[in-house]
């Protein structure tokens, strides 16, 4: 584990070393609505996972890639290819899917769902809604603000985000001192660009240097990139929006002179404030 967490640091300076980020404005409390609805599992608000983000189907669900709940959760999951069928593992909870079936077998019980899991680039997405309120998870909905949140002590004890947690250890004062209104993620061939507008919601001025609009990106190989300790962290207005954009480069290895780039998995936000 100390050599993994080790790798894992490494690549993560590494790639920080050729990040940007850049602040893209200041705007006023009025001048802009939630434009995406958005997932948050505890602290983190949850803004990609592979081989999409979590979106809302026709039927009002949100889905989610079936692995992630696995890795974000803490669901054990597998996936019978002849049969089309997902069994999570949820502490005593069995929960079975079938792909294109609107059938749920939660333990011993059948019910039925409005909606279906889907096969989506060779991943299986299934309703989160609709497994958490089988599971008992803590689940609400924020209709102003298009958040949709779980939470339980329960929630993300998984081994990808003991490393996360690990190559976090910084002083917190407030875990959820603004709120993320909106993001917009595009994946280029050699980086991958995330903008995000939040807003500060302590109710009171935060002062130069304890503003952490934090983001970690996630990929394949294990490496892990975090946030930048030595930026700068300029002083919020009350209620003050900002909006932040970030370039990460994949990371790679050279293979036959040729650059094999890594796959993004996850990327995970808090919008917290640090003790001085």
């Amino acid at each position: 584990m100390e050599k993994m967490l080790f790798k894992i640091l490494i690549l993560s300076v590494m790639i920080f070393c050729f990040s940007q980020e850049v602040l893209t404005g200041k705007l006023s409390a009025e001048s802009i609505a939630p434009s995406t609805t958005i997932l948050k599992i505890n602290n983190y608000y949850v803004l990609f996972t592979t081989p999409q983000a979590p979106y809302i189907d026709k039927n009002n669900r949100f889905m989610v890639p079936l692995r992630s709940i696995n890795d974000l959760l803490g669901g054990h999951t597998s996936y019978d290819p002849a049969s089309k069928t997902a069994t999570i593992q949820f502490g005593s909870h069995q929960v079975k899917f079938k792909i294109n079936s609107t059938e749920i077998v939660t333990d011993s019980s059948t019910s039925m769902m409005d909606t279906f899991p889907v096969l989506n680039k060779n991943a299986m997405f299934v309703p989160l809604g609709v497994l958490t309120t089988q599971l008992i998870i803590h689940q609400e909905w924020d209709q102003q603000n298009k958040l949709y949140s779980l939470s339980g002590k329960e929630l993300m004890k998984t081994p990808m985000m003991e490393n996360v947690e690990d190559l976090d250890k910084v002083p917190v004062d407030n875990e959820n001192a603004f709120h993320l209104l909106s993001y917009k993620l595009t994946l280029e061939k050699e980086k991958v660009n995330l903008t995000f507008t939040a807003k500060n919601i302590t109710g009171k001025k935060l002062d130069e240097g304890i503003e952490d609009l934090n983001t970690t990106f996630i990929f394949n190989n294990g490496s892990t990139a975090i946030e930048d300790r030595n930026r700068k962290r300029p002083s919020i207005e009350k209620d003050e929006i900002v909006t932040r954009s970030k370039d990460i480069p994949y990371p790679g290895t050279i293979e036959n002179k040729k650059i094999i780039r890594e796959k993004l998995e996850y990327i995970l936000f808090k919008g917290r404030t640090l003790k001085r």
